[in-house]
């Protein structure tokens, strides 16, 4: 999976960054469950993936803040 910077965030529409904060979090459940369940090969992804869910809350954030 490759990560994404913040950079990229701020260029984004504000629906894309919404489409894409939901199914990062619907990804994120995923890969607790099949960590718990059997493991993943690579445990980091899980911490990829919460500091990109990270950074698109402080995009909307600061979206919002700005207005």
């Amino acid at each position: 999976m490759k990560s994404r910077r913040y950079s990229d965030f701020i260029n984004m529409e504000l629906e894309t960054i919404n489409k894409d904060l939901a199914l990062a979090k619907d990804n994120l459940s995923k890969l607790k469950f099949e960590h718990k369940v059997k493991g993943l090969a690579n445990p980091s992804a899980i911490t990829q993936l919460r500091k990109e869910i990270a950074q698109m809350n402080t995009e909307l954030s600061r979206r919002k803040n700005s207005k």
